[in-house]
């Protein structure tokens, strides 16, 4: 708690001691990530990307002739924090917020700021927002991407599907969401033999892998992300499970495959998004949208990965609505904003905020990814290129 107590006042001095924006003055935009804590890896990694985003803005004017300046704020992986920022952040009337990254932060904090704002921008896939809400949501999300991942496992056949996912809000959801759409006619022939649970904090599962192989499964899915992850690869590993396993995209990063490079499976594969990489079927703003992209992100020295690429649309679409709406605009027109938007072209597609999802992209920007160990290249499976 003395820890969580001097961020809080060191950061509410910085509010207190930022005057008002006057013209010509950078254009401030608060950014809450996970820098340190559990999930510090995804973190570290998005704020390296924003980077190169604050650059690519930069570069191409700012808004309306003023620079873009993004401050951060560590969050520590942990909901009490986001909440304690995100209301010191309300109570200075800020018309945005990017961020937080993990689902159970972005969900804790919802509440301070879904009915008058600010504007939030969560990058967590896993949450849905409220619609019409203030709360945006980045990257495909679960729902987007699972009649993705259910049609590739019926073209291939592997129609017995074991499930192990944790016992947190993320892995329950998971669990759900799977249920719903394997009950619909489309995927009448896919059918879940066996179920297996674990606590995110424990240290073995080989207890539930050894009822799963048991089984007889033709694909493993999860839905867990880091440590727990890699218990849960060890688990596999040390079982001798060979069946090929869907994993989070929140673990979609080179340096997490070359972590676990001794206790990988044979086939592992992940959600992602379309523009990840160039893909050789987009036309038009989105080509040059995706091309600018990979352009920036090797030149930063950042290799084409699933974290690092979804804060590239969401950012770029909230500097857009902050020209339309003026650098110094308040959380309700910034909204008005966003939700009158339609026809931006980013990296994953063509956007439509008018329908009222928060969202702007549906089914159609979801894509799966398998991890080719043997080249260390993450190669888009699905839809197939």
């Amino acid at each position: 708690m003395k820890k969580l107590a001097t961020v809080l006042v060191l950061f509410g001095m910085l509010l207190q001691a930022a005057p008002a924006p006057a013209a010509g003055d950078d254009v401030v935009i608060p950014v809450i990530l996970s820098m340190t804590g559990s999930i510090a890896f995804v973190g570290q990694k998005l704020q390296a990307s924003l980077r190169v985003i604050e650059a690519s803005i930069n570069a191409a004017g700012g808004i309306k002739g003023r620079k873009v300046r993004f401050e951060y704020g560590d969050d520590e992986s942990n909901p009490q924090v986001a909440v304690q920022l995100v209301s010191a952040l309300a109570a200075k009337k800020v018309p945005l917020i990017f961020g937080p990254i993990f689902a159970p932060t972005c969900q804790a904090v919802a509440p301070l700021i879904d009915t008058a704002g600010p504007v939030m921008y969560c990058l967590s896939p896993n949450i849905f927002p409220r619609a019409n809400g203030y709360m945006f949501m980045s990257a495909p999300s679960i729902e987007d991407v699972q009649p993705v991942l259910f049609r590739y496992l019926l073209k291939r056949k592997l129609t017995k599907i074991a499930l192990v996912v944790g016992t947190d809000a993320s892995g329950v959801d998971f669990e759900k969401r799977v249920d719903t759409f394997i009950a619909q006619p489309e995927f009448k022939d896919l059918r879940v033999i066996d179920r297996e649970h674990f606590a995110v904090a424990d240290l073995s599962v080989a207890a539930q892998i050894s009822r799963i192989k048991a089984a007889g499964p033709d694909v493993l899915l999860s839905f867990s992300v880091g440590s727990p992850f890699g218990t849960l690869l060890k688990g596999i590993h040390d079982v001798g499970l060979e069946v090929p396993v869907f994993a989070s995209g929140g673990n979609f990063l080179y340096s997490a495959m070359q972590q676990w490079s001794s206790i990988l499976p044979k086939e592992i594969f992940m959600n992602g998004a379309r523009g990840i990489t160039p893909d050789a079927i987009a036309t038009g703003a989105v080509k040059r949208a995706q091309q600018e992209y990979a352009t920036a992100a090797t030149k930063a020295g950042l290799r084409l990965e699933f974290i690092p690429m979804i804060p590239w649309d969401p950012m770029h679409i909230v500097v857009e609505a902050l020209r339309r709406a003026g650098p110094d605009t308040d959380a309700q027109k910034l909204w008005s904003t966003l939700q009158s938007m339609k026809g931006y072209s980013g990296i994953e597609g063509t956007y439509d905020f008018t329908t009222r999802d928060q969202r702007g992209l549906r089914e159609a920007s979801a894509a799966l990814f398998q991890y080719d160990q043997t080249k260390d290249q993450f190669v888009q499976i699905a839809p197939a290129r």
